[in-house]
């Protein structure tokens, strides 16, 4: 039996956020129990490289979604490159990430084309949907004389 994606996808990203809540939980404890700066300062810096992998694991299936949907509509997102800022390099997992800007850009560009889409298919359900009123009453006279 096969997960659906979209599916599988939220079961991976619960996994993470588990992961990180208890790397968070056993970084509290390293840093109370760190005497010294410099031990708390090793402490926070290694929570911070452990907890990014999976940080970026998250972003990573967010913008895989967030394309795959643009794609599905066939809207064009601007290239993966240093120099765009909807785009950055994952440092953990050598892919592209959409950014912060670039999520919320993609979004409104979905958006929008939905909103275009449903006012498409609502302007065309009146010019179909009017005509037929009209003769159904017509019909409806005709017959009741």
């Amino acid at each position: 039996m096969t997960i659906p994606l979209q599916i599988r996808e939220l079961l991976e990203i619960e996994a993470y956020r588990r992961t990180i809540k208890t790397l968070d939980h056993a970084y509290d404890v390293d840093l109370a129990n760190a005497c010294t700066p410099v031990e708390r300062e090793k402490a926070q810096y290694r929570h911070y490289w452990e907890t990014l992998l999976y940080y970026e694991q998250i972003a990573e299936i967010k913008t895989r979604r967030l394309v795959r949907k643009a794609a599905r509509l066939n809207l064009s997102i601007g290239p993966a490159d240093g120099d765009s800022p909807m785009w950055r390099k994952s440092s953990q997992l050598n892919s592209w990430i959409l950014t912060t800007v670039g999520c919320s850009e993609v979004q409104k560009i979905i958006r929008k084309e939905y909103k275009d889409r449903r006012e498409r298919d609502t302007t065309w359900a009146g010019v179909i949907i009017g005509p037929l009123t009209r003769l159904a009453s017509v019909w409806l006279v005709e017959r009741g004389q």
